[in-house]
């Protein structure tokens, strides 16, 4: 499963430490203000967890998230935005792959189902729309415009790929991931959002965590299968 190995016997009390840490770390940066890069920490310890728990796209997904937020403390939004990118790639990767290997060969493509690809094809394309005529206008010519139109398109990607993985927590982490980085733009570059902090960054890091618990081995409980496909 992980880059290296980890008893199976392991891995529950791994996965409920490394939960623990990774919140603490979260509540830590919301009360203490004064700690330059702060906000890397949370991710940072997903991270090094996911090396023994995690697939290696998700290990690599979740080194360059913590890599985007250095960068977003740092007041980079170029590199913030590209390790973000990167991130959503290799999340997408993992999630096409386990579809191929866990979900296609026992789909079944019912009525109900055929509805819900096409809400899910359909608020694709909202997302992608906002970006387009509202979010991208607004921001600054050149590099920057073109990075926000391709971020929209990886990252409505992932959220297709997740969405079609058959389990909740997956869509709800990526659902949450999606609407952090919407929040984030809009907040940038069309209108100011009301407690935009905690608006980015509290489903950001819910997200984060759902879509690292849910591909570790660990299982936090009976989980809701979404639509069968």
């Amino acid at each position: 499963m992980g880059i290296f190995n980890i008893a199976q016997k392991k891995t529950k009390p791994a996965a409920l430490t490394t939960t623990g840490i990774f919140f603490i770390l979260t509540v830590i940066y919301f009360t203490v203000t004064d700690i330059p890069h702060l906000i890397t920490l949370p991710l940072a310890s997903l991270f090094i967890a996911s090396l023994w728990l995690c697939p290696w796209q998700m290990c690599i997904a979740l080194l360059c998230s913590a890599t985007g937020d250095y960068m977003g403390s740092c007041s980079n939004f170029l590199g913030q935005m590209g390790f973000f990118a990167l991130a959503h790639i290799f999340m997408a990767t993992y999630f096409i792959c386990r579809y191929f290997r866990k979900v296609e060969h026992d789909r079944k493509l019912t009525g109900k189902a055929k509805g819900y690809l096409a809400v899910l094809i359909i608020c694709i394309g909202g997302i992608l729309a906002v970006t387009f005529t509202r979010i991208a206008p607004c921001a600054p010519e050149g590099i920057i415009r073109i990075g926000v139109c391709i971020y929209a398109c990886l990252i409505s990607m992932m959220l297709m790929s997740a969405m079609l993985q058959r389990s909740s927590l997956f869509a709800l982490g990526a659902l949450l991931f999606v609407f952090s980085d919407f929040i984030l733009a809009w907040n940038k570059f069309v209108d100011p959002v009301p407690y935009s902090r905690y608006m980015i960054l509290v489903p950001y890091f819910i997200g984060q965590w759902l879509l690292f618990i849910r591909s570790t081995p660990y299982r936090v409980g009976p989980e809701m299968r979404l639509m069968r496909f």
